[in-house]
């Protein structure tokens, strides 16, 4: 980052240090809010309601990951913890810099918080204040942003200006170049989170981490009983009992729900156990859930990611692997023209040794010389792809939202903004390794079929 702070000044002069600006810290800042943003939006009614009714009903996930959708969302609940905690590690760093007493001592507010009681009427999801500070951290997010895009064009322009060794024309042209590239950095930087005070920053996304805590605690407090006991007024429970449909909440309107939802794909019901009132150490009402299984709860001090069990994909080391041999595989199946051998070398050449052997065998079972000299191998290959088309349809979501959550994981590093991500409970990470490597066996297997008959009657036609 020396570079960036370096053509600051170049920009606009050495300016006087201010120790309650952020400056060269705005990009980390950004970055932050900008997490906090998108996680924000991945809790809202709407994105909740698309993650029960699409990943968490795939039959891909079903048959791959679990059919527990208390497993599901406590799954679903960590990742998102985990997202939360990289934010206040950051805020928290911040927040020593702060001049308010309150923003100096944020890492100890929040400790508190969750050991008490969180009453959400005090920090409201959808409430306008809200809405106004995640509109307020966007825009700084996005002018930051901006900053650095200036920050690296203008560097790239000087860069070249040394190595130009051309006539005086093309220099006077980058030097108007490299100063209307000056200008830019300095408009950016006074708006943007470069001059604003670590007490505007750090206030702003404290609040935030407050109300998406509160949040994540409201809505899967039934499937994970760790999480802070959460204090909702009367009137707003009230408003959530009538209203289920425009403020969501799985702690209330749970069993509705998945009776709604259970009809429109294969992931069975939730548990029964209705959420069960508890009183806390102040007396004021809590709810609990159901205790998910022994069997699935993660170990403690570990990692989402390092957390997938023994017998999964995950704990193989597999699942950016597999995932791209069934991508591939399903390249190779929707492909107009005939697999080339390449294509199928290449696959083969991927595949543990253990599945070469498991491919083998199969093979043996299913290609017969007496089959592919006959008209039957036509009719063969036709039922083949129909099976396929089954396998791949749910099986290829899977490989495809195991790369999109890599990709995004990635990305995330670089990037100063954000965008609501795929979760890991929704990809291979977590997928039972015998059933994914039958699947893919299977994949294999026809289209090896596919090859052999389709790819016969093809030169005997022509």
């Amino acid at each position: 980052m020396a570079w960036l702070s370096a053509a600051v000044d170049k920009a606009g002069g050495r300016f006087s240090p201010n120790k309650s600006t952020l400056q060269i810290l705005a990009f980390e800042a950004a970055k932050t809010m900008s997490r906090l943003v998108a996680l924000y939006k991945s809790l809202s009614d709407d994105e909740l309601f698309k993650l029960r009714k699409g990943p968490m009903k795939s039959l891909g996930v079903a048959f791959l990951n679990s059919m527990d959708e208390s497993y599901l969302l406590g799954l679903a609940c960590k990742e998102k913890l985990e997202d939360l905690g990289h934010a206040i590690v950051v805020v928290s760093r911040l927040s020593k810099q702060c001049i308010d007493d309150e923003l100096n001592r944020f890492e100890i507010a929040y400790h508190n918080k969750k050991q008490g009681i969180i009453d959400v009427g005090n920090v409201d999801f959808n409430s306008r204040n809200v809405g106004k500070a995640i509109e307020k951290m966007e825009k700084y997010a996005n002018a930051t942003s901006a900053l650095h895009a200036s920050l690296v064009a203008l560097n790239e322009l000087e860069v070249s200006e040394k190595k130009m060794q051309k006539p005086k024309i093309n220099i006077d042209y980058f030097n108007e170049e490299i100063n209307f590239q000056r200008k830019q950095v300095l408009h950016f930087r006074q708006i943007s989170l470069w001059s604003q005070t670590f007490d505007t920053s750090v206030g702003l996304m404290a609040r935030i981490v407050f109300v998406i805590y509160a949040r994540i605690c409201t809505i899967f407090g039934p499937f994970v009983p760790s999480l802070t006991c959460i204090y909702i007024p009367k009137r707003k429970a009230l408003h959530m009992k009538v209203y289920p449909e425009t403020s969501y909440c799985l702690l209330v309107d749970k069993e509705k729900y998945t009776e709604h939802a259970s009809k429109s794909g294969p992931i069975m019901k939730a548990s029964r156990t209705k959420p069960r009132p508890r009183r806390s150490h102040s007396g004021q009402l809590c709810l609990s859930g159901p205790i998910m299984k022994a069997s699935r709860t993660e170990p403690k001090n570990k990692s989402l990611i390092q957390s997938a069990p023994g017998n999964t994909v995950g704990a193989a080391g597999l699942a950016l692997h597999y995932a791209n041999i069934i991508i591939m595989a399903e390249s190779c199946f929707y492909s107009t023209t005939s697999i080339s051998n390449e294509s199928r070398e290449n696959m083969y050449e991927m595949l543990p040794i253990s599945l070469k052997h498991a491919l083998r065998r199969k093979l043996k079972g299913h290609l017969s010389k007496d089959v592919e000299e006959s008209d039957e191998g036509q009719g063969l290959a036709q039922g083949w792809k129909e099976a396929l088309g089954e396998i791949i349809g749910w099986l290829a979501p899977v490989a495809h939202d195991t790369l999109r959550w890599q990709q995004e994981s990635d990305s995330q590093q670089q990037k100063l903004d954000s965008e609501p991500t795929a979760l890991l409970m929704q990809t291979l990470h977590f997928s039972d390794l015998e059933k994914t490597e039958a699947a893919i066996v299977e994949v294999l297997v026809g289209l090896s079929c596919i090859y052999r008959y389709e790819g016969r009657r093809e030169r005997h036609d022509g």
